[in-house]
Parts: structure tokens; sequence; C-alpha cells
């Protein structure tokens, strides 16, 4: 008996699969298009670990897992102008978040680009604010005022006893070593050493830290500061920086100037110091 013909209803069995197949393949195209999207948004986004100085306020204080004061303000606004990225914000001894920067325990900070920190960090080309430290910080009933007073060099202050802090590398890198000095941990150190204990006679440091901590001391008819021009480099420029073996450091710090270097957020800079004086 001859074998019945296909029906003809079979026929276009092929044609239709192979238009299912190629329907399939143009949805899988997007569907993998929007994923790598989706891993892309994931590697990008992070949260910052920054880390601050505690017990140096106005300037930065706080403890862990907080921070507060006027680089901790400004570090806030700032990534509060970096989409999809979030910070955490921890203070503690100088020292040891330097350390923890160095040892990539912490993403980054916010400092003073000195020689040594270049070494394990990348910072910003452009500052994040600059903070004047072109004062001499003394007691008001130092027997020898009138001298500091009418200092008009290092060379004029030689036999007295700079207080300065210990990690403080723009300290050391502009404060000649040929002076006496007494180098401790914290600035409440330094103000009690300096008024209480006259354990040594100026310190130089922006007038603003200095009259907060004297009157949370309750020194603050105790002291006095003069501006001076002869200390190199006072306007010091702070900068963020990242450790330099973190994978996103080059990428993050280019977005990071492309915003330090706005009018906007230099305006916002202005309003926040503003609100310290």
């Amino acid at each position: 008996m001859k074998r019945p013909e296909p029906s003809s209803t079979k026929a276009p069995e092929v044609p239709v699969l192979r238009r299912i197949d190629r329907c399939r393949k143009a949805l899988v195209w997007p569907c993998f298009v929007l994923c790598l999207g989706l891993t892309g948004l994931q590697a990008t986004a992070q949260d910052w670990v920054m880390g601050f100085a505690e017990d140096e306020a106005p300037v930065s204080d706080g403890g862990p897992g907080k921070a507060q004061g006027i680089i901790p303000d400004l570090t806030a606004e700032l990534f509060d102008r970096l989409p999809d990225d979030s910070v955490t914000m921890t203070a503690g001894p100088w020292v040891r978040m330097q350390r923890a920067v160095e040892t990539g325990q912490i993403d980054g900070f916010v400092t003073y680009p000195s020689s040594d920190r270049k070494t394990y960090a990348l910072f910003s080309n452009t500052p994040l604010f600059h903070m004047d430290f072109g004062f001499l910080i003394y007691r008001r009933d130092h027997p020898q005022r009138q001298r500091i007073e009418q200092a008009r060099s290092f060379e004029d202050l030689q036999g007295l006893t700079f207080i300065g802090q210990q990690g403080a590398e723009w300290e050391r890198d502009n404060i000649p070593a040929t002076l006496d000095t007494l180098l401790l941990g914290h600035t409440d150190t330094m103000m009690h050493m300096l008024v209480r204990r006259q354990a040594g006679d100026f310190m130089v440091m922006p007038a603003e830290q200095a009259v907060h901590i004297a009157k949370e001391l309750g020194y603050q008819d105790h002291i006095a500061f003069e501006p001076v021009r002869f200390i190199p480099n006072a306007s010091i420029p702070f900068h963020v920086g990242i450790h330099s073996g973190h994978p996103d450091a080059i990428e993050m710090l280019t977005r990071i100037d492309t915003v330090l270097d706005s009018l906007e957020f230099s305006q916002a800079v202005d309003r926040i110091l503003a609100s310290y004086r």
C-alpha cells in the first residue's frame, strides 16, 4: 500500500520553529545587555569608608562610625554630589586613621598630601578646601608675649618651645626642626600644656580651632593669637586621598575632581566654613 503523503498542515513546522528561535534570540540579547548594565551599576555604586581625626573640633571630631566638624561636613557635601556612591565616616586617633588608610582597612581620608602619604594614597588634583594655619597661639600672660607678637621669622622665636602634634606632617614640613619642640597626641593635651602646665610657649594652628578648643576647656580668657606671614605654606590645601591599592581609586578621584572644580561646590564650601566662624 502506498504510504500516505504528509498532511499539508504539517509543512510549515520548520519555518515556524525558525521564527520562534529568532524571536528567542531577539529577546535574549536585550536581556543580556540589561544584565550587564545592572552589573556595571553594582560595580560602581559603593560605600566609601573615610577616616577622620577625633578630638580636633571644630576641624574634626567624633568616634567609630561617626564624624563631625568642618572636614566631615565638607566631605558629606562632596558625596551628596556623587550619584550612586555613599560614604561612611569614622573618627579615631589621627595616627591610627592614617595607618588604616595605609593598610587598606579603610578607603581614604582628607588631609595634606605629604610626600609620605603619597607613598600609599592617591590624591585629588583639586583641594577640598584650604585652611589658614598662619597663626601663633600663646598665653595672654606670657612673659615674652611682646617678642612673640613682634616675630617676623622663626629665627625670632629661637629659644622658645613650640608645641606640635604627633603625625602632623605639615608641621614637620614647615616648622623648622631647629626649634625646641614638644610633640603631643591630641590638641586638647596641647592646649593644656600651653595654658595650665606652661610646658611650651606657642602653637601654630588656625585661629578658629584654637578658640574652639580654648572655650571647650575654659581657657578662652587665657589665650591670644597673632597672624603671621612668615610661615611657609600656611594656607594648607586639604585634598581627598584614597588608598592607592583600591581598584577604583583613579576613577573615583576623577569624578571627585569634577565636583571640586564646580562653582556650586565652591559656594557650598563658603557656606559651611562661614557657619563655623
